[in-house]
């Protein structure tokens, strides 16, 4: 064999391809990265449905409470008139069907003397919401108190 033959003998199997093990190596890269794509995807996923399912729940205690707010004060110490336990049902948007994936939260309210040693104690109470929804895999909860005063906001309703 001369070098001519021998030359083109090296380019003709340099341009045969790549070997099993190449590939196989290849193939494990490839389903590496993958894996990890769709772990941070799934992240994201599940970070934005407890951002969302936490949003919803701070605008539900929000609401209770300024709602009780404009109450009376004859209305805020009159038992059974504040509802507790109360309900709220959340129907975020699915972008994969066209049934709505549903939340349900579960809020008490209770009602309280202000922690205070004044004289104003009897003229203040303090209200606490808590909220609870269930989020796969736990049950989260939130809470937020107000005060409300005997002669506060609710005297200036028309």
């Amino acid at each position: 064999m001369n070098r001519a033959q021998i030359g083109a003998c090296r380019a003709h199997r340099t341009d045969a391809g790549f070997t099993l093990v190449e590939a196989v190596i290849g193939l494990g890269i490839l389903g590496l990265c993958v894996a990890a794509l769709s772990a941070g995807l799934t992240f994201n996923v599940s970070t934005v449905k407890y951002g969302r399912e936490t949003i919803r729940a701070t605008q539900i205690m929000e609401e209770k409470l300024d709602t009780i707010r404009l109450y009376t004060w004859d209305r805020i110490n009159t038992p059974g008139y504040i509802t507790s336990p109360f309900y709220v049902r959340f129907f975020p948007t699915n972008a994969f069907s066209s049934q709505a994936l549903g939340v349900t939260y579960t809020g008490t309210v209770t009602i309280a003397t202000a922690p205070l040693t004044g004289a104003y104690k009897s003229n203040l109470v303090k209200i606490t919401v808590d909220l609870y929804w269930p989020s796969k895999p736990q049950v989260r909860h939130a809470q937020m108190s107000t005060f409300v005063g005997k002669y506060g906001l609710q005297s200036y309703v028309y």
